[in-house]
């Protein structure tokens, strides 16, 4: 083989290697690994969740259980596409020394021994002869190891962090049995214009929406990993909350000052970080918000006995604040074809206020 093509082979195996194991560390450690742009986990999840979605979109009644198997097989996947990475890297580093190799050194055979060295189980049929290159079997197998602990280590974190979001969405519900709105929020938890209990329900909400800000952040495929329970999403219930506590600091005096206003700063963080990291969204045009809608939800807010801000100042307040947002939000609920959202154009027609 001529030494040109010997050193094309070295340089693209060694090359493959370090970015399979970039990547990885990448996604598995630095906790980032969507953001680069030129990552291959990154424009794996944009190419296939496009693929997924385009025939979930199709299943009618069967579409949840086909989205929500999407996310687990993408972590099998990964494994199997940086293995992949790291046995075809090694293979073109031992073709290109190929002298120093005994045995069969066609291309198929070298696959066969990367794959034994990657694994640990052996070195086959064909034995490295030179001290370096015996090196560089130690060194794919530590590669090989080290890639699969990281993947089963990192399962642990994924699924904790998924449990604490799914855990405190089940207390996200409505006694009437409706689907959950805003207003209906603020009155249940505003029994005869109570603020303290309702400034206290944001508080909590507060607390959860920065652990998903932390951990969908650090972790971008968490987003796409969908709740166990029918109706139920983690970007629908951030949604009605942050309605909530923005409608609060719009029509009720002081709030602006609370945990109301404190649960929106999260909030709004959170939908616009969570946003940016995940691959290749195009945002959405916000489903303008309609001052009927308002007007129904104010009149629902005067019968819980809360002190209310007159209504056209409140309307003002309102369409500020969620002008910060709302984009983020609607944009969410479409790329994860997430249930029927409310304020926006997801709404189910009449909803509105709820």
């Amino acid at each position: 083989m001529a030494p040109v093509i010997r050193l094309a082979q070295l340089v693209a195996g060694l090359a493959l290697v370090l970015a399979t194991l970039s990547d990885a560390i990448g996604t598995l450690v630095a906790a980032r690994g969507l953001t680069g742009r030129w990552r291959p986990t990154r424009h794996f999840y944009w190419i296939s969740w496009r693929l997924w979605r385009a025939v979930g979109r199709r299943l009618g009644t069967h579409r949840e259980g086909f989205l929500s198997a999407y996310a687990p097989l993408t972590l099998l996947t990964l494994l199997g596409m940086w293995l992949t990475g790291l046995l075809v890297g090694w293979a073109l580093v031992y073709s290109a020394t190929e002298a120093s190799l005994k045995g069969d050194t066609g291309f198929a055979s070298l696959l066969y021994y990367s794959g034994t060295c990657l694994f640990t189980l052996g070195f086959g049929d064909i034995l490295a002869v030179t001290a370096p290159l015996r090196f560089a079997a130690l060194a794919e197998a530590a590669t090989g190891v080290a890639t699969m602990a990281l993947a089963i280590s990192y399962l642990p974190v994924l699924y904790a962090s998924y449990g604490r979001r799914e855990s405190q969405l089940l207390t996200l519900d409505d006694p009437s049995g409706e689907r959950i709105q805003p207003t209906a929020l603020i009155r249940i938890w505003a029994p005869g214009g109570d603020t303290d209990r309702l400034y206290q329900f944001f508080g909590e909400w507060e607390g959860w929406t920065a652990d998903i800000l932390e951990s969908h952040v650090s972790y971008p495929m968490l987003a796409l990993f969908r709740s166990q329970h029918r109706g139920q999403s983690w970007v629908t219930a951030l949604g009605v909350v942050l309605d909530a506590a923005v409608l609060t600091c719009a029509a009720v005096p002081g709030a602006e000052l609370r945990e109301p206003y404190f649960m929106y700063r999260r909030g709004r963080r959170a939908l616009n970080e969570i946003l940016r990291r995940l691959p290749e969204i195009t945002p959405e045009a916000q489903a303008p918000l309609e001052r009927f809608q308002f007007d129904i939800a104010y009149a629902r807010l005067a019968d819980t006995g809360l002190p209310l801000r007159d209504p056209d100042e409140a309307w003002a307040r309102l369409l500020e604040y969620r002008s910060t947002y709302g984009r983020a939000l609607q944009s969410l609920i479409d790329y994860l074809l997430a249930p029927a959202g409310f304020w926006g154009h997801s709404a189910e027609d009449g909803d509105y206020g709820r």
